[in-house]
Order: structure tokens, then sequence, then C-alpha cells
């Protein structure tokens, strides 16, 4: 049964991250910094997301190994397999997730603040099985590591260089009136998500105990 603790573990950690994504989207707060550059390509170019989101994952797992100076390999592709099953989770919960975005204000932060802390969750349940995470959190997993930092921080920095990529992107294709596709949301996930994950850390190692010989970052 030991042998199945990681993979099950695993595919909790990507379910919840699939959940998490639900519940920003039942919500009216507008979108993450990395929704939001990938919204104003899709508006700019335009680029259908079925070929735009496997792109933009390319780019993210190159950047990731070039920034850890790894050498390219088949392993590059499995984000997009990842992607593909967090897609189904995210299909069928749309389904039954109940909708606030006609509530008051307050639903809509609980579910987001709600999204937040699952996504710092299942990210430290991924990182502790060391198991490829989704293209972007694997992009912020490596600006930690090449910096020598916690995994909250990287993700906070990738954050950032998402919101400033955004408004260039915006910029080149006029999107002002949309405010870059930005919102609430956009500056709530950039100022928690990075405390939230580094929070999470040392709770959810005490509760799945060492599984591997994973070198933590500190």
């Amino acid at each position: 049964m030991k042998k199945f603790k990681k993979p099950l573990i695993y595919m909790l950690g990507l379910s919840i991250l699939g959940f998490s994504v639900t519940l920003f989207q039942k919500s009216n707060l507008g979108m993450g910094s990395w929704d939001a550059l990938n919204r104003n390509f899709y508006e700019g170019i335009p680029l259908d997301y079925r070929y735009l989101t496997p792109i933009m994952a390319m780019i993210l797992i190159s950047l990731a190994y070039l920034i850890e100076k790894k050498k390219p390999n088949l392993m590059m592709l499995f984000p997009l397999v990842i992607s593909f099953y967090i897609g189904l989770v995210i299909d069928v919960l749309l389904l039954v997730i109940p909708d606030v975005t006609q509530l008051s204000i307050l639903y809509n932060i609980t579910y987001v603040f709600l999204a937040l802390i699952l996504v710092a969750i299942a990210l430290n349940m991924i990182v502790l099985c060391d198991y490829p995470l989704p293209a972007l959190d694997q992009f912020c997993l490596a600006i930690a590591r090449r910096f020598k930092i916690t995994f909250g921080k990287g993700k906070l920095i990738g954050e950032a260089l998402a919101l400033v990529a955004a408004i260039i992107v915006g910029l080149a294709f006029s999107h002002e009136e949309q405010f870059f596709f930005l919102g609430p949301n956009t500056a709530i996930a950039l100022v928690f998500i990075g405390i939230f994950v580094d929070f999470f850390a040392k709770p959810i190692k005490k509760i799945l105990g060492d599984m591997n010989d994973y070198r933590n970052i500190r």
C-alpha cells in the first residue's frame, strides 16, 4: 500500500488544483495574472485556447529547464498531460459547484480565499511527492530553486512577472479599456498566494511525512 501513497497524493493534489480553479471561475473578482496574460494573447492575436494553452505551457516548461540548467527530456511534455487532467476535473466541477457571481461580495471573497488556500495545500502536496507540477508552478519552483528561496516566494515572483507581462502584452494590443483583463483577484492572488504556499508547507509535510529523498527548499 505504501508504494501507492505518492501517486494517490499526487492525483489528489492535482484534483484539488482543479477544484480551486473552479472556485475562481465561479466568482466575479476577475482573473489571476497568468490567466489575464493568456486572455490578452487570446483577444489580441487571436488564438484559440486549445492552441494557446499548450504553447504557453511549453514556453514555461522550457524556461523552467533553462533556469535550472536542465537538459531537455520527454518529461517536459508531462505538464501537458497534467493540464488535460486538471481540465477534466474543472469541466466536471463546473457542473456542480454553485455560482456566486450574482451574490454579495462576501461570498465571492470567500470563494477566492478558499481557492487560494486549496492551491497552496495542493502545490505542497505535489512538491512533496517530487512529481512534475503544472507548467506555471514548475516555472515558479525553478525560480525558487535557482535563487534558493521558498516556493512561496518563487510563486510570488512568477505572479509578479505575469502581471507585468499582461500589462505589456495588453498595451501592445490596445487593451487599456479592458484594464488588460486584470481585476481584484489579480491583486488578491499576488499578495496572498506566496504567503499561503509557505504557510502550509510545514503542516502538509508533517501530515504526509517524508515520502522520498526529496531535497526540500528551505
